[in-house]
């Protein structure tokens, strides 16, 4: 975990001083600005074009799939569109808790900067454009400070859904291994302590910032690295109860989109599917080739073995993304076009 969050670090900390210097030469060439912003409207709406019209292929689907639904089914959807503002909410909410430490925002500000981050990220390899998009909404807060506080509420989600995934995965491994079925409690037992542990070492992330701080070629990093002490245990355990109940919200709209587009699975297993796709959709390295087809073939992969509704398993997982991911990026583009850059002197 130590090394892991060094790299994270000096990655991030390289793509910020990139930022800082991209920004300085856009603050002296203003007229420049524009010039980004068509390209990043164009590149936008072009990726989301290419995924919806052919990694997806909507078309062919909404073509092949009787599309009669009753007034249940109606107000399904309208309820897993009315999640996905609780969804990005709580995200806010969450980066709010943590930027508040350094820089007063307000929610409508954050809330502008979390999904200018999404806009970003689904144009960049494994996300990486996220955090760009939250710092540069910053007025105060050090760059390289704010991409840290970004990656701590980062972690939080990704502990959650490693956490459940785990055990989803477990469940689906046993089923198909014999030998591990007769001990898959035992497993689960390990299982249990290493997260407890791992959950543990989260809420105590100053002591990652004493581990730091013992490396000698990394003290010139230590002002930046303070931010892993900056937070009381009672704020990261906020931070990780506000990443679990988003994480619910998540596995609830999907649960809402697969009944709505006649995926009958029994609710157990339903649920147990749907935290394996969003635990393998996590730990594969999200670039954006290799991702074309990976939502839909990891959905196929889990709830194929269950219903043979396949076209109703594309369009539920599709449509999670449009409404997740897409919409939201739609409205970051937005967001970052009202940015005004001025010459620093």
């Amino acid at each position: 975990m130590l090394w892991v969050s060094i790299f994270v670090f000096l990655k991030r900390y390289l793509h910020t001083n990139i930022l800082i210097l991209l920004k300085q030469f856009i603050s002296d060439n203003p007229k420049f600005v524009q010039t980004i912003k068509i390209l990043l409207l164009v590149t936008t709406l072009g990726f989301i074009v290419f995924k919806l019209s052919y990694s997806y292929d909507l078309k062919k689907l909404y073509s092949e799939y009787n599309f009669d639904f009753t007034a249940k089914q109606m107000a399904g959807f309208v309820f897993v569109f009315l999640l996905m503002f609780v969804n990005w909410g709580l995200e806010t909410s969450k980066w709010k808790l943590l930027i508040n430490k350094y820089e007063s925002i307000n929610f409508s500000n954050a809330f502008k900067a979390v999904l200018s981050g999404v806009t970003l990220s689904v144009i960049t390899p494994n996300q990486i454009g996220d955090f760009i998009g939250r710092v540069v909404h910053l007025q105060v807060l050090n760059k390289i400070k704010g991409s840290l506080v970004t990656i701590i509420g980062h972690t939080a989600q990704v502990i959650i859904t490693g956490i459940l995934g785990t055990y989803a995965l477990l469940t689906f491994v046993a089923l198909i291994d014999i030998d591990i079925y007769f001990i898959w409690r035992e497993i689960a037992l390990v299982l249990l302590a290493f997260h407890i542990i791992i959950i543990f070492l989260y809420i105590r992330f100053d002591i990652l910032y004493g581990l730091l701080n013992k490396i000698k070629w990394l003290h010139k990093f230590e002002k930046y690295f303070e931010v892993f002490k900056a937070y009381s245990k009672i704020e990261l355990s906020k931070v990780i109860l506000i990443s679990f109940i988003r994480y619910s919200v998540f596995v609830i709209q999907y649960y809402i989109l697969l009944q709505n587009f006649g995926v009958q699975i029994p609710f157990i297993t339903c649920i147990a599917a749907i935290v394996a796709v969003f635990c393998v959709q996590s730990i594969i390295p999200s670039f954006i080739l290799i991702e074309i087809g990976l939502r839909g073939a990891s959905a196929l992969f889990f709830f194929g073995e269950f219903s043979s509704n396949k076209i109703g398993i594309l369009l539920s997982a599709y449509s999670l993304w449009m409404i997740n991911m897409m919409i939201p990026a739609l409205l970051g583009l937005f967001f970052i076009f009202q940015l005004k850059y001025k010459r620093t002197n």
